[in-house]
C-alpha cells in the first residue's frame, strides 16, 4: 500500500507542475500579446548610465541619435492587428504557417525578435479574435446601408469541412435598390429538407434584423424549395405571415425548359450522364474548331419550322385529310 501511495503522490505532483507550467505560458503569451501591441520604444537610460563619466570614446551601448531616430520611426507589428489576420485567412494559411511568418515579418520591419515568445496557442486565439471583430464591424456597416425594400435570395452548395469532409452550406444575400448587395452569412445545414432550409435562412434573416422589409426571395427551382406543401418556400411565407413576390432563378427554369426539350427530341436519360453528351466531351480535342459553323437562326426558318410542327399536330388530332398519306410521307422520311 506504501508503495501504491508514493506512485500516486508523484503522479499527482506531475500533474500540479504540469498546471503551473501552463499557466506561466499562458501568462507569458497575455503579456507578449499586450507588449507588441504597443510601439516600439528606446528603453531609457539606466541612471547608472547617466552618472557615469563622459568619454572620448564612444561607448557600444549607447546609439547614435540617428539610431534612435530610427528605431523610434520603426513600424511595429502584432498579432492581433485585423490586416495581418485577414491575410492569412485570405492566403488560407494555417496557424503553424501563420505562426512561423509572424517572427520573419517582424525582423523585416526591424523589431527585436529575440524578445518574442509567439506561439501556436496564442496565434490562434489572436485569429478567433480577429475575425470576431471584423464580423462585428460588417454588422454595423451592414445594418446602416441596407434599404428599405429587399429580395431574400439563398442557395445550397457542398464546401470542404474542417475534417477533409463536404458539408452542406446554404449562402444567403440581400439585394435593394441601386444594386445593393448584403452577405448575411454561410450556415451549414443539417439536411435539405425545405422546413430545414428555411429555418436556417429565417436565423440569418432574424439575426439581421430585415424580416420586415423582404418583400421578394430567389431560389433554384429545387423540390425542396417549390414544393407547395412543404417548400422552403412555403415555410418563409408562414413564418413571415405574408406572401412575397416569387422570383425563380432564370438559369434553372431554362434548364427545366431545355431538359423537356431535349427528352421529347431524344428521350429521357436512365442515368446521370447523357451519352451523347458523354461521348462528346471525351472526344472534344478531336473537334476541328476552326471548321465550326453556327446554327442557322433566322426567323424564317423558325416561322417556316413552328408553321410545320403546328400542322402536324392539328392533323394527328383531327385526323388527316384526303391524301393524308402524300403530308405524312416527307415527315416519315424525315424521321
Amino acid at each position: 500500500m506504501a508503495g501504491i501511495d508514493l506512485v500516486t503522490a508523484k503522479k499527482v505532483e506531475k500533474q500540479v507542475e504540469r498546471g503551473t507550467r501552463l499557466k506561466q505560458l499562458r501568462e507569458r503569451e497575455d503579456s507578449d500579446i499586450a507588449r507588441l501591441t504597443e510601439r516600439a520604444e528606446i528603453p531609457s537610460q539606466s541612471s547608472s548610465s547617466s552618472s557615469s563619466p563622459v568619454s572620448t570614446t564612444s561607448s557600444p551601448t549607447r546609439r547614435s541619435r540617428s539610431q534612435r531616430k530610427k528605431l523610434k520611426q520603426s513600424p511595429s507589428i502584432s498579432v492581433k492587428d485585423l490586416n495581418l489576420i485577414s491575410t492569412w485567412d485570405r492566403e488560407k494559411l494555417s496557424v503553424r504557417q501563420a505562426t512561423s511568418t509572424f517572427p520573419a515579418t517582424a525582423q523585416v520591419l526591424g523589431m527585436d525578435i529575440g524578445s518574442m515568445a509567439v506561439s501556436k496557442s496564442t496565434v490562434h486565439r489572436a485569429r478567433i479574435a480577429g475575425r470576431e471583430q471584423a464580423a462585428e464591424k460588417i454588422m454595423e456597416l451592414r445594418n446602416q446601408e441596407i434599404p428599405e425594400r429587399l429580395v431574400l435570395h439563398w442557395t445550397k452548395n457542398p464546401l470542404p469541412s474542417l475534417s477533409g469532409d463536404t458539408e452542406d452550406r446554404i449562402a444567403v444575400l440581400l439585394t435593394g435598390e441601386d444594386d445593393a448587395e448584403f452577405l448575411l452569412g454561410v450556415p451549414a445545414s443539417s439536411d435539405s429538407t425545405g422546413r430545414n432550409v428555411a429555418a436556417v435562412v429565417l436565423k440569418e434573416v432574424d439575426e439581421a434584423g430585415v424580416r420586415d422589409k423582404i418583400i421578394a426571395f430567389c431560389f433554384d427551382t429545387t423540390a425542396s424549395n417549390t414544393s407547395m406543401v412543404q417548400g422552403a418556400c412555403i415555410w418563409i411565407e408562414q413564418d413571415l405571415g405574408r406572401s412575397l413576390l416569387w422570383l425563380a432563378c432564370r438559369h434553372h427554369v431554362h434548364e427545366v425548359i431545355l431538359k423537356d426539350v431535349f427528352e421529347a427530341s431524344l428521350g429521357s436519360s436512365s442515368g446521370p450522364d447523357i451519352g451523347i453528351f458523354k461521348r462528346l466531351r471525351d472526344r472534344w480535342s478531336f473537334v476541328d474548331s476552326s471548321q465550326r459553323e453556327t446554327v442557322e437562326t433566322s426567323e424564317d426558318l423558325v416561322e417556316f419550322f413552328a408553321t410545320n410542327d403546328c400542322q402536324q399536330a392539328e392533323g394527328r388530332h383531327i385526323g388527316l385529310p384526303e391524301g393524308g398519306s402524300d403530308v405524312e410521307e416527307p415527315s416519315q422520311g424525315g424521321l
